[in-house]
């Protein structure tokens, strides 16, 4: 027969389960709207499949800090990590078409850093890592989902659902960035300069995994690190 000692008291024992229990949220999510990028390595797990688990962990570090850059440089409110993932926010006083541009740059920003990053990859005879982008503007809910001070808030809804799924259309588009057509009227409001916009000049209408209805997107149609003033 087992038998289960238990070392303390009721007492002791009851605050080890409450500490187990999952913190219920702190307040309800407060709504408000803000642009969402996301970007990831493409074929990251093909990556893994030939390095060390240490030296996958160093891929991915690099990509964070390299990201990081590009979106600190760019004033991304929130920045948060799924994976190989990262998601960049962009809310604020600034009107919604500014926060666009700021994002639509910062995305352009990390392509010139991954070509930066190559460079160096080349000559360290390793092979290229290259990024996917999706960016798209829209109502988010904004909170923390635990009750403790230590997690930043995060985003939650359709519009961050929808920029991680424009990130994906990267691979069947064949592009490196893939924006909404709601993302790109918003830059042109604000957009003096629409080198930024030339990338872009087509609108395409897709259905994303788990949508029943088609959205208007819009795929670049070449490297926009071939122009480095862009970012």
């Amino acid at each position: 027969m087992y038998q289960y000692h238990f070392n303390g008291s009721l007492h002791e024992a009851q605050g080890r389960a409450a500490d187990m229990k999952l913190k219920e949220p702190r307040s309800l999510p407060q709504v408000t709207t803000a642009v969402t990028l996301f970007a990831d390595i493409v074929g990251y797990t093909q990556h893994c499949e030939s390095l060390d688990p240490e030296e996958a962990f160093l891929l991915l570090a690099d990509f964070y800090r390299r990201t990081s850059q590009a979106t600190t440089l760019h004033d991304a409110a929130i920045v948060d990590h799924f994976g190989d993932e990262v998601l960049a926010v962009w809310k604020g006083k600034a009107p919604l078409a500014v926060q666009a541009f700021r994002a639509l740059r910062c995305g352009f920003a990390i392509l010139v850093e991954m070509e930066r990053w190559n460079a160096w990859r080349a000559k360290s005879n390793l092979p290229a890592v290259k990024a996917g982008i999706g960016i798209h503007a829209g109502p988010v809910l904004l909170g923390r989902p635990y009750a403790d001070e230590c997690h930043q808030p995060s985003v939650f809804g359709d519009t961050v659902n929808i920029a991680s799924r424009l990130e994906r259309q990267t691979r069947r588009l064949g592009t490196d960035i893939v924006i909404s057509e709601e993302l790109y009227r918003l830059v042109a409001q604000v957009a003096g300069d629409t080198a930024l916009l030339d990338y872009f000049p087509s609108a395409l209408s897709v259905t994303l995994s788990g949508r029943a209805r088609p959205l208007a997107v819009r795929p670049a149609i070449f490297h926009p690190w071939s122009m480095k003033e862009s970012a």
